[in-house]
């Protein structure tokens, strides 16, 4: 029996790009705001500034909600959801109770992530609650709001004040990260920053989480582990390779910290009881079936599927509970967990933790990366090798149907409806650009390729980094019956129609990660479509 379930009062577009702000509503229930860009959002003298990719959760206000765009740049939508949340009370062979309860709601004002393969659910929420009649009572309203903010509400926790904002902090965090080794201390990276050392250490807490002492160690810790399953140098060398004075010294902030010894960390190497926080395919690449990983993860993976049958599935909201269940031996998580210090804290007290950079390594170094952590540097040279045949097989085959001028593209649609278009580090870029060798138009060349990073592009520039062949990206809940919507937009009847774009959809939930195993049947899919 599900034991909270959300009742509908209010779901609609508030704002739009032809809207005149500022836009005033009343707060009569509980209200998540959804905007699509940049938004600056005023209630009872508090102020918020929150953009695609975060949603803000309010309780009711006696005052209204006034919103406005927070730059000269064209707004887009803005969505709103009032509703009601109902706990289970009492359930007997004929009879289930529920009751009011917004108790267990997040904070007023807090600012939770909201990750763009919700965008279609969210869409179809708002248009089918603005279009039916008595939308409260409809069931399939109903079902989508469950769903939605089922799913919304695991990341409550995933605030914007666990982000790092300052651009002073980031900077300081990077160069800590690289230069574990050397004599680090709040007293000279002060200096490095012009700021003095007391307000630069409640700064450095307040943007990350840690006291600066604490996240150091964290560092120092995260690369010791890695060197302890990577080599077979003494403890002594690591310790001065991590920047600790003495081998006695790691030792005993290793113990304090990760709860077991260095050397029994060690042997955790060749556990198979791998709790995955990221990196599920790559880890299935080198002969390991994760023992649990999370919905997110598994339901943006969805090719992977079928090779996660015996694998448990959890969501965000009872992960920690749900891996003290499971009691795994290790648990593989991202480093972008240090936004995330009392989630990392707890689960360290399961199982110690072992930390990669997700998004920025080479595809197939992930994979050796991943075989050397855990001893499979066989499989994972076995696995690469296979890969690269399978890429030699198809390049010789697309020969056939791409013409050496031709250009091949990458596209996905954002929430806010602007095009992403992806750097080689994420989304399967790798496998068009890198593997298959296909050439990028000019733009996405330099704009994309060339700087190493992702780029965010209106639609109507869309014409400008167009490619003969253009794979585009499209959250699962629009795939089917919005995609020929999509095709109709004028834009698009110009690339296909008038300039001869050839557009192959893909599906968000199957390319959002590209790590190992995915990142091999994903070239499997683009392969079929470009032949077919």
């Amino acid at each position: 029996m599900i034991s909270t379930i959300y009742e509908l009062h209010h779901a609609y577009v508030v704002a739009d790009s032809g809207t005149a702000f500022p836009v005033q509503k009343n707060l009569d229930y509980p209200t998540l705001i959804f905007p699509m860009s940049e938004t600056v959002m005023h209630l009872n003298e508090r102020e918020y500034h929150l953009g695609s990719g975060k949603c803000l959760f309010l309780q009711p206000a006696h005052s209204p909600l006034v919103l406005e765009p927070a730059g000269l740049e064209e707004s887009g939508p803005i969505y709103m959801i009032a509703f009601d949340r109902y706990q289970l009370v009492e359930q007997k062979n004929t009879t289930v109770r529920y009751e009011l309860n917004r108790e267990q709601l997040p904070k007023d004002g807090c600012m939770i992530k909201f990750s763009r393969r919700l965008f279609g659910q969210l869409h179809e929420l708002v248009e089918r609650a603005m279009n039916v009649p008595a939308p409260e009572r409809n069931t399939r309203v109903s079902s989508l709001l469950n769903d939605l903010l089922h799913q919304v509400f695991e990341h409550w926790s995933d605030a914007e004040d666990h982000y790092i904002q300052d651009m002073t902090i980031k900077q300081i965090c990077a160069y800590m990260q690289q230069h574990v080794d050397a004599d680090l201390n709040r007293a000279a990276l002060a200096r490095m920053t012009g700021f003095n050392a007391s307000y630069f250490s409640s700064l450095f807490r307040k943007e990350t989480g840690w006291s600066f002492g604490d996240y150091l160690n964290r560092l120092r810790l995260d690369e010791a582990k890695r060197l302890l399953f990577t080599t077979s140098n003494s403890l002594q060398d690591i310790a001065m390779r991590t920047g600790f004075s003495d081998s006695s010294y790691l030792s005993k902030t290793f113990k304090r910290h990760v709860h077991i010894t260095p050397s029994a960390f060690r042997q955790l190497k060749q556990t198979e009881q791998i709790a995955a926080l990221q990196f599920v395919g790559a880890l299935l690449s080198v002969g390991l079936t994760p023992v649990l990983t999370t919905q997110e993860i598994a339901g943006s993976s969805l090719l992977l599927e079928e090779a996660l049958q015996e694998t448990i599935i959890t969501n965000n909201l009872k992960m920690v509970e749900r891996i003290k269940e499971v009691k795994p031996e290790l648990i593989l998580a991202p480093t972008y967990f240090y936004h995330f210090p009392d989630v990392l804290k707890e689960i360290e007290q399961v199982a110690p933790v072992i930390m990669l950079d997700w998004g920025t390594m080479d595809k197939l170094d992930e994979v050796s990366q991943v075989g050397r952590l855990f001893g499979r540097e066989q499989q994972a040279k076995a696995w690469i090798s296979k890969y690269n045949k399978r890429v030699l097989a198809a390049r010789a085959l697309l020969q056939q149907f791409i013409l050496p001028q031709e250009t091949v593209g990458i596209y996905e649609l954002n929430y806010d409806q602007r095009w992403l278009i992806p750097h080689d580090k994420v989304r399967s870029a790798y496998n068009l650009y890198r593997a298959l060798q296909l050439h990028p138009p000019k733009r996405i060349q330099t704009e994309v390729l060339d700087q190493d990073r992702p780029l965010f592009i209106a639609e109507e520039d869309l014409p400008n980094y167009a490619a003969d062949h253009m794979f585009v990206i499209l959250p699962e809940s629009v795939y089917g019956e919005d995609l020929e919507g999509l095709l109709s937009r004028q834009i698009w009847r110009q690339l296909i129609i008038e300039d001869g774009c050839r557009v192959y959809p893909l599906v968000l939930n199957e390319f959002w990660m590209d790590e190992g195993v995915s990142l091999e049947k994903q070239l499997d899919v683009m392969v079929r479509l470009l032949n077919g």
